[in-house]
């Protein structure tokens, strides 16, 4: 049988119509974005509000029951130590026979405590003559090329921190010496029967007036808070983590303090993770357990010299870091029923899973320790519609 050309064109259209019919009945390719799998520095670390507080405070309290006399300073107002804050006059007829007791023991107490507080300042002060010949020693090292950079770092800070207990042990000695004078007034002011001229409250430390709990004058009772004394050149940070946080910091854990009104990133050590945690409502109304966690400022102070009481930052605690760490973005990876990491790679427009082993993970970016190799394409937000063999087509 002839096959004429009419027959072939008619053949030919068939043919074309149906692959027509089974090519717009075929899946299309599923748009994806991809990224490259590369070595690049990676951190790991949480991120938490905090607030500065001044650490060495004081409370002067009134010593005795008394009628105070208005006080004559204002928040802020820098004193010398030894400068009069205030006047108490002693009324004897509000003054309880168990409240003279209370006075005496109060006497043998403080004297304890300017005891205890010397004892204090002899350690902070061993302690910082050998965290400068630790110092000294490694500074040696590292000039002869011997010593690392970290090691000459970790010894600064290990001075720095040094020189700032030796401070606050200082200031310990002048506070528990303000509290035995104030409690040998208080017991003299008895002893004489109520006849004692008034007793003169003086600053027991140089520093500035934080706050003012009782402005006006008035009758007060022995142990009611006056007013608060402290130096706010010397601040902390107390950052309250989520107690699943707080067990991944130590005390040394670096710190970045920023966005406290000001560009420069200071920086900063963990001083101490509290014992203790607490229950806090969020503003969800859902319960946290908190840890606070104190960070010391160890950037030079004229860095951040308009830092006050109670400011306001933002703390970013550096648990782990990595110059050169393969990764890939965190939302390219997914679990597998058998609960392994997976994700998807893209070769010749296809997308074929592979399981991966996963180190560190930051909010970002996520190590990948095993399973990939450096510039293989990974689909970055893979979806429901993505399958191992599924055709893709990469949209970057």
């Amino acid at each position: 049988m002839k096959i004429t050309k009419k027959q072939l064109f008619i053949s030919a259209i068939a043919v074309v119509l149906l692959i027509l019919i089974i090519w717009g009945f075929m899946p299309s390719p599923v748009p994806v974005l991809t990224d490259e799998a590369g070595y690049a520095p990676l951190e790991v670390t949480i991120e938490e509000e905090g607030k500065t507080r001044v650490t060495d405070r004081y409370t002067i309290s009134a010593p005795v029951t008394g009628y105070t006399l208005r006080l004559q300073h204002k928040v802020g107002d820098s004193l010398e130590a030894g400068q009069e804050l205030f006047r108490i006059q002693p009324v004897p007829d509000l003054i309880s026979a168990r409240q003279r007791e209370v006075t005496k023991a109060q006497l043998e107490a403080a004297r304890t405590r300017l005891q205890q507080a010397r004892e204090n300042l002899k350690l902070a002060n061993e302690e910082k003559r050998i965290a400068d010949l630790e110092l000294k020693r490694i500074q040696n090292l590292f000039e002869q090329k011997i010593g690392s950079e970290q090691g000459l770092d970790n010894a600064q800070l290990a001075a720095r921190r040094a020189a700032a207990q030796q401070a606050s042990a200082r200031f310990a000695v002048d506070v528990a010496e303000f509290e035995l004078e104030a409690a040998r007034s208080a017991v003299q002011s008895f002893q004489s029967g109520g006849t004692s001229d008034q007793v003169s409250i003086t600053a027991p430390v140089t520093g500035r007036l934080l706050k003012i709990h009782q402005k006006s004058e008035g009758t007060v009772q022995a142990g009611t808070p006056i007013l608060e004394i402290g130096n706010p050149r010397s601040l902390e940070v107390q950052v309250d983590l989520l107690s699943t946080d707080a067990v991944q910091v130590a005390a040394g854990t670096q710190v970045r303090i920023k966005r406290w009104g000001n560009e420069t990133v200071l920086e900063g050590v963990v001083r101490v993770v509290e014992p203790s945690g607490y229950t806090r409502i969020s503003a969800l109304g859902v319960e946290e357990q908190r840890v606070p966690v104190i960070v010391d400022i160890v950037s030079p102070h004229n860095h951040w010299r308009m830092l006050g009481d109670g400011f306001r930052v933002v703390a970013e605690f550096l648990l782990w870091q990595g110059e050169e760490v393969l990764q890939v973005p965190s939302s390219s990876l997914f679990r597998t029923s058998g609960q392994e990491w997976a994700l998807f790679l893209v070769e010749g427009g296809t997308a074929r899973i592979r399981q991966v082993e996963v180190g560190y993970q930051s909010g970002l970016h996520s190590q990948i320790t095993g399973g990939l190799q450096e510039k293989e394409m990974v689909i970055t937000h893979p979806d429901e519609r993505i399958e191992d063999g599924v055709r893709v087509k990469v949209q970057n």
